[in-house]
C-alpha cells in the first residue's frame, strides 16, 4: 500500500497574514496537468507550508488572526420603521384642570351617559376638556370621555377610580401613564404595540430623568389620523417643557419590534394579539375621485339618452296593451 503524504499549500498575499488555499498538490501528479499560472504561483517565494499541530488536523495558520473581531450580536438593536425618516407627525396632549379656570362663570353641565350631572364648569374648561379627553376637577375628581349621548353639550363622561386610572384611562380600559402613552390610529398601529422613538431618546424630563424613547400604544382619538402620534404629557406646564428641547420639530419615525423596549408589554397578551390582528386593507385605500359631470351640448341628446326615452315609450305603449284598457293612476291628489 503506497501512503501519499498531502501538504496544504497557501497563497499568501503580500502584507497580509491570511491567505487563499489553492490545493492539495501530490508528488503523483505530473507538472504538465497543471496549468502554467498555477505552476508560476507554486515556484513563487509568496507560496509556504501551513505548519499543523503535530496531529495533523490543524488547517488554520499560526500567528494570524482574522480580519474582523469577533463579536456577539447586540440584543438592544434594532425595530422596524414604520415609515421613512420623519413620515410621522407628533402632536401632545394632557389632562384639563379645573382649577386654571377658577375665576370664570360656572355655566355649562356635563353628564354620565346614565343622565346623572357631573356639575356645571367654566365654558372655556368643557371646551379643552373635550379637546383632551379627560380633566380633574377641583375636588379632585378625575373624569373621562364616556362617549356621545343626549344630555347637555352631546358629549358624555365618567368618574375614574384613582387607584387604577390615575391619568385617565385610553382604549381598552388601557391606564395612561405620562410620557409613555401616546394615541394613536389603530387602523395603523394596533393598541398596545410599544415603539420606539429615536427622537425622544435622550430627552430631559421634568423630573430630571431622561427619557429612553420607549413609548406604547394606548390611547385613540377622533382627531388621530393615519401618520400621527399624540404623546401624553399629563400638563400645559409639562408640553412646554418639553418643547423648548424639540426646537418645535414635530416630525418622528416610530420602530416597532424593538427589543430595548420590550419591557412595556404588560397588559393582558390576549388583548394585545386582538388587536395586533389588524386588516391591511382596511389601512390602505383611497377615495376615488367624483364622477365627472356628463358632457351635452344644446338642442343635441345622445343616442343613450334618445335610446332610453324610446324605450320608455315602447315599455308604456306595450303596458298599454297588456291591460286592456286599464286606467291608468293619476299622479294628482284627489280633491
Amino acid at each position: 500500500m503506497v501512503v501519499t503524504t498531502f501538504s496544504l499549500l497557501l497563497l499568501a498575499a503580500p502584507g497580509s497574514a491570511d491567505g487563499i488555499a489553492l490545493s492539495a498538490v501530490s508528488g503523483l501528479v505530473p507538472s504538465g496537468a497543471l496549468p502554467l499560472s498555477v505552476l508560476s504561483a507554486l515556484s513563487s517565494d509568496r507560496l509556504r507550508v501551513l505548519p499543523s499541530d503535530g496531529q495533523g488536523t490543524s488547517k488554520q495558520p499560526h500567528e494570524v488572526s482574522p480580519k474582523l473581531t469577533l463579536s456577539g450580536k447586540e440584543k438592544g438593536c434594532c425595530g422596524y420603521p414604520l415609515g421613512e425618516q420623519g413620515t410621522y407627525k407628533l402632536t401632545y396632549y394632557w389632562l384639563a384642570y379645573e382649577s386654571e379656570y377658577a375665576n370664570e362663570p360656572y355655566e355649562i353641565e356635563i353628564y354620565t351617559r346614565q343622565g346623572f350631572p357631573i356639575g356645571r364648569f367654566p365654558r372655556a374648561f368643557v371646551f379643552e376638556l373635550r379637546l383632551e379627553g379627560s380633566g380633574v376637577l377641583r375636588d379632585g375628581r378625575l373624569i373621562n370621555y364616556d362617549g356621545r349621548c343626549a344630555y347637555g353639550i352631546g358629549t358624555c363622561y365618567q368618574t375614574l377610580d384613582p387607584q387604577s386610572h390615575p391619568f385617565g384611562k385610553g382604549g381598552q380600559q388601557r391606564a395612561l401613564s405620562p410620557f409613555r402613552s401616546v394615541a394613536v390610529d389603530p387602523r395603523w398601529v394596533p393598541l398596545g404595540t410599544p415603539l420606539y422613538l429615536p427622537e425622544l431618546r435622550g430627552m430631559r424630563l421634568p423630573d430630571g430623568s431622561s427619557h429612553d424613547g420607549c413609548v406604547r400604544a394606548d390611547d385613540t382619538g377622533g382627531g388621530i389620523r393615519r401618520r400621527e402620534i399624540d404623546f401624553f404629557v399629563e400638563s400645559y406646564a409639562n408640553y412646554k417643557f418639553l418643547e423648548e428641547q424639540l426646537f418645535n420639530d414635530h416630525r418622528v419615525t416610530p420602530l416597532v419590534e424593538e427589543p430595548r423596549c420590550a419591557y412595556l408589554r404588560h397588559f393582558d397578551p390576549g388583548v394585545d394579539r386582538r388587536a395586533e390582528s389588524i386588516d391591511e386593507t382596511a389601512v390602505s385605500f383611497f377615495k376615488k375621485p367624483p364622477p365627472k359631470p356628463p358632457t351635452s351640448s344644446k338642442g343635441h341628446k345622445s343616442p343613450k339618452a334618445q335610446g332610453n326615452k324610446s324605450g320608455n315609450r315602447m315599455t308604456h305603449h306595450a303596458r298599454g296593451h297588456s291591460k286592456a284598457g286599464a286606467e291608468r293612476p293619476s299622479r294628482k291628489k284627489q280633491a
